[in-house]
């Protein structure tokens, strides 16, 4: 746009602009000079910084590792072969952590005999959120360590006296389950049915700690005598009445909780453990 060269007003504000101009042009200049983020080269004959493209190659690929062996062969498998594949072993039962019932013990050992009978009627079930299952499995360790301890007098009196003692808590508390579980049961026959067969146990339970009070007296001192193998005896059959009573309050039991009110605030857990070939 054409303005009058004699209007000093046109003039001085077209002089102020363009010296703003320079002053914007310089101070982009400057901040590029700090920055050097495009490698520019100042001319120093004019004033003027020239963008220089700095030409950067990216490094040359490595050769592939050279293999000096090659890896072996898969061998074949079972199937491929033709042959059937070797039969799952059975999973180890981790209720049994001691040991005690890894094998079936011989007749000489009566005791062990009958608790490994209680321990192959509950070991199928899990005990997880069963107390009457767990509390028979308690009675058949026991049962069996005390074996362990009368077998060749091997253990103290104090320890078969515990044994002993704690044998006979345990089927307090077992009896105590089963009739809580008995106030609970709509069916009149099965309820009748398990209080008369837990009922036996504390008495079961308190004759045996008796008789195993009597023969820790003996151990050391009258070993192989009449009277030491007459308590043996009673020891013995008293142990196996315990047993087969709390088999058949197991048996009561698991009958006993269908008929039980889902409602009624007490309830027992019967899963049976899958077998290791399913």
């Amino acid at each position: 746009m054409a303005i009058s060269i004699s209007d000093q007003g046109h003039y001085k504000r077209w002089k102020g602009a363009s010296t703003n101009l320079l002053e914007m042009v310089r101070e982009v200049q400057k901040l590029f000079s700090e920055l050097n983020m495009y490698g520019m080269d100042f001319n120093r004959q004019q004033g003027i910084q020239i963008p220089v493209l700095i030409d950067q190659q990216p490094p040359p690929i490595p050769p592939p590792p050279v293999l000096e062996a090659q890896a072996p062969p898969r061998p074949p498998l079972p199937q491929e072969l033709g042959a059937p594949p070797p039969p799952r072993p059975p999973l180890p039962d981790t209720d049994d952590e001691e040991g005690l019932f890894t094998s079936e013990p011989g007749s000489n050992r009566p005791i062990h005999m009958a608790a490994h009978g209680l321990y192959q009627e509950v070991k199928q079930w899990d005990h997880t959120d069963n107390e009457i299952i767990a509390a028979a499995k308690k009675i058949a360790y026991l049962m069996a360590h005390l074996s362990e301890l009368i077998r060749g007098g091997k253990g103290t009196k104090r320890e078969l006296i515990a044994c002993a003692k704690a044998l006979a808590d345990a089927s307090e508390r077992i009896t105590d389950l089963a009739k809580e579980l008995a106030r609970h049961c709509t069916d009149k026959k099965i309820r009748t049915n398990l209080l008369q067969v837990c009922e036996k146990i504390p008495t079961l339970g308190t004759q045996l700690r008796v008789l195993s009070t009597v023969k820790a007296t003996m151990m050391g001192v009258n070993m192989d005598t009449e009277e030491d193998q007459e308590a043996m005896d009673m020891l013995v059959f008293n142990a196996q009445k315990l047993n087969q009573a709390v088999k058949e309050t197991v048996r009561a039991a698991e009958a006993a909780s269908i008929r039980v009110r889902s409602d009624a605030g007490f309830k027992l857990k019967w899963v049976r453990k899958q077998p290791w070939f399913q």
